[in-house]
């Protein structure tokens, strides 16, 4: 009995040491913790240490999904904020399980934490796009059997949320290579729940930005996009004559590659909500209003023409 409460009491002073609470601060969980420190294992070499504001900083929390020759998440938010990178090399091999436990465990210390995301192996998908299109570095690329990625959110009682993004991998027998970035941003990071009640919700208005339209670069994904295809599938005649819909891209610096970007995605748009052979008033209006968010990603906007 009393080494199975020895057993606990170890446990739970490890789980007090990883959280890295402070019982005489007020200062968030966010600003007390030392995650590189929790990350970074013995012996390892630094080789990145930047701190920078981003916008549009690209946070995929989900599997991989390759459409039009573009691998993607098919979860993704873009969003601003303030981010600080690390990256190691270590000169052994790690144990990628082992690596991540104390930043687990730190995250499971507080009640408010949650992981987003988390895969290993080859059901991460392509080591590649990890390194180099979420992280930004090649060095980090190793073996797609090999490899570990963790999100991890805290949320704030006020003020920016907090975002831990942990890639590992095994780069050849003798060597593993570690990102790590730390990024708080008061965008939304949760995605928004969109069915047909909640795009129904938005029509009841005259006008609007209507949620629900998911894309891969120009293209539409079909089915990602199937609660707005229902509804607008759905709508009666007289609703059909009076709606006009606008695509506006963002993603390119350049008007006329936003235009037909735009142009594509509308009538991608109107052929999958045709009823009938009757399709709907669809538009592409490049980048010609404000986006209704932080992110870069089309968006749909909507007005319902007076009747007569």
């Amino acid at each position: 009995m009393l080494k199975s409460w020895i057993r606990v009491w170890t446990c739970l002073t490890l789980l007090a040491a990883f959280s890295g609470l402070t019982l005489f601060s007020g200062m968030s969980r966010a600003e007390t913790v030392d995650y590189a420190g929790l990350v970074a294992p013995a012996g390892s070499r630094l080789i990145t240490d930047q701190q920078k504001s981003v916008s549009n900083f690209r946070l995929a929390m989900s599997s991989l999904k390759r459409q039009a020759a573009t691998t993607f998440a098919a979860q993704e938010v873009r969003v601003s904020g303030d981010l600080h990178r690390w990256a190691w090399e270590v000169s052994e091999k790690t144990d990628l399980d082992q690596l991540l436990q104390p930043l687990l465990l730190n995250l499971a210390a507080n009640p408010a934490a949650s992981i987003l995301y988390q895969c290993k192996d080859l059901d991460c998908g392509s080591s590649h796009f990890w390194a180099n299109e979420i992280f930004g570095n090649g060095r980090l690329v190793g073996r797609d059997g090999q490899q570990r990625y963790l999100v991890g959110y805290i949320p704030a009682a006020s003020g920016p949320a907090t975002v831990l993004l942990l890639y590992a991998s095994q780069r050849g027998p003798r060597q593993t290579v570690i990102g790590f970035d730390v990024l708080t941003t008061a965008d939304q990071v949760l995605p928004q729940v969109v069915n047909r009640e909640t795009i129904l919700g938005r029509l009841s208005a005259s006008s609007g930005w209507l949620p629900g339209l998911v894309t891969v670069g120009s293209e539409l994904d079909v089915e990602a996009s199937a609660a707005l295809i229902e509804v607008l599938k759905g709508l009666s005649d007289g609703l059909r004559s009076r709606l006009y819909l606008m695509v506006h891209c963002y993603e390119n610096s350049e008007m006329d590659a936003n235009q037909q970007c735009s142009d594509q995605l509308a009538e991608q748009l109107r052929t999958a909500t045709a009823t009938l052979g009757r399709p709907l008033n669809i538009r592409g209006q490049a980048a010609l209003v404000a986006s209704p968010e932080s992110s870069n990603k089309a968006a749909l906007r909507f007005v319902f023409w007076p009747g007569r």
